[in-house]
């Protein structure tokens, strides 16, 4: 009788789980990683992506609702992540984080779809407010 109840409340977290909303968090920093996960990991199904290609592999396989992605990485960047999420047609909502400072590559960015654009160090209230808005 008790495994059949630890059968149940596997079956219960599961669907639990599947029920909240997905949030992909992509830079190659992993203090910024493990700041998303403190800060949103409770509330949301959080996954994170060290590089692009990583997260290239997210994507195709189980598409997020939404996305915070740095621009510059090494390997694959933000740039061309956001072109083959266009290529792929795929919608998912991306918030683009980074240390940079260049409008050229926010012109870029802003015209490949991104819903906004945040600039480092990152305000947690800014990350809470735009998750809460878009995944609501």
């Amino acid at each position: 009788m008790a495994r059949e109840e630890g059968r149940e409340i596997q079956f219960w977290r599961k669907e639990m789980k599947n029920l909240s909303k997905r949030i992909l968090v992509v830079d190659d920093d992993q203090g910024i990683l493990d700041s998303f996960e403190v800060l949103l990991g409770d509330r949301y199904d959080l996954v994170k992506a060290e590089n692009g290609y990583e997260a290239l592999r997210i994507l195709e396989a189980d598409p997020p609702h939404l996305m915070f992605l740095d621009i510059k990485m090494p390997g694959l960047d933000g740039i061309d992540i956001l072109k083959r999420l266009q290529e792929d047609q795929k919608k998912v909502g991306v918030v683009v984080i980074t240390a940079t400072d260049q409008e050229k590559t926010e012109e870029e960015a802003k015209s490949l779809g991104v819903i906004d654009f945040l600039k480092k160090p990152l305000d947690i209230f800014e990350i809470e407010r735009i998750a809460s808005q878009v995944l609501s």
